[in-house]
């Protein structure tokens, strides 16, 4: 399966990774921070991870499918500042005009083999 073929949404070449910061479930009120998952697509995965190493809490991210003009890394507002000194563009969202949490990821976005060598698509031996 290739990336280009998954559907947005199923999270099928996204690998599932642990926030290294604690979060709160914004539709528990009072809820305590706790630890959390996010889908983050394989091919953004190492500058997903790097920026995080700098200390960026990031909100989202997608690689586009096959189409890089829909890849977006979105940051926490207080991060704006951040990315664009380090050189990120703002992602034009047109849902949101004139928001500037989303920013075009710079790593070359190569749509291919969809495979994490564990795959639910996989038949079994």
């Amino acid at each position: 399966m290739n990336c280009k073929d998954i559907r947005f949404g199923t999270y099928d070449c996204a690998y599932n990774i642990m926030l290294p910061w604690l979060t709160h479930d914004p539709c528990l009120p009072g809820d305590p921070p706790a630890p959390y998952i996010a889908a983050v697509d394989k091919c953004l995965l190492p500058e997903i991870l790097n920026l995080w190493e700098i200390g960026i809490k990031t909100t989202g991210c997608c690689c586009g499918h096959g189409d890089p003009g829909m890849a977006y890394i979105g940051v926490e507002p207080e991060f704006i500042p951040r990315m664009k000194e380090i050189g990120y563009e703002v992602y034009p969202n047109v849902c949101r005009p004139g928001d500037e949490d989303s920013f075009v990821p710079k790593t070359y976005l190569q749509y291919g083999d969809a495979n994490k060598g564990f795959n639910w698509w996989d038949k079994p031996d």
